[in-house]
């Protein structure tokens, strides 16, 4: 409750993956991450311990570019181009895991109808309408799903989206005005 967790200004409640073992966040689609121990400014609420704001990257605006990777118990994927060159991009990137794919191989029924995965999206579009004008629409979908067998059944996530205008008025003005959905 303490903790603030943002990303693209949008919170994020429960943010990992599989209990604690992944983070929510795909790094192919992050630009950078800031983390405030203690002493919070006000614009975060008041919070009391931290709040880590992640800024989720921008599309390349000139060439389409894919990257993608295979572990042993997931898979991501990212795709990213101009959607009108020098003027508007978007990146696209997924990740899921597939560890319940293995559970065939378990001695017991009951483990062998169990399912344990995760997913997460991540969208990021943005378009310059002139010189000092830009808008940005930033989105994020992940889910949780764990069940054994018929006894349990948990299954939780977040959706966030962000739309943010920014506006310079002069050198020493800038405004972004941000609308944010957040929900766990």
């Amino acid at each position: 409750d303490q903790n603030l967790i943002l990303l693209d200004e949008a919170p994020v409640y429960n943010a990992t993956h599989l209990l604690g073992f992944f983070s929510t966040f795909n790094s192919d689609a992050l630009k950078d991450a800031t983390i405030i121990k203690g002493n919070s400014a006000s614009q975060y609420g008041g919070r009391l311990s931290s709040v880590l704001d992640v800024k989720m990257k921008e599309g390349n605006n000139q060439d389409y570019v894919v990257n993608g990777g295979i572990g042993l118990i997931s898979s991501k994927v990212s795709v990213e181009g101009p959607l009108q060159k020098n003027k508007s991009s978007f990146i696209l990137s997924g990740r899921r895991t597939y560890a319940d794919a293995f559970l065939f191989l378990a001695p017991d029924d009951d483990i062998r109808d169990s399912r344990l995965f995760f997913y997460d999206l991540n969208a990021k579009a943005d378009y310059k309408i002139n010189e000092k004008n830009s808008l940005y629409l930033s989105a994020y979908l992940g889910r949780d799903l764990l069940s054994l067998s018929d006894q349990i059944l948990v299954n939780w996530g977040n959706a966030t989206t962000t739309l943010r205008w920014n506006r310079i008025f002069t050198n020493k003005l800038i405004a972004n005005f941000s609308g944010i959905v957040s929900n766990f």
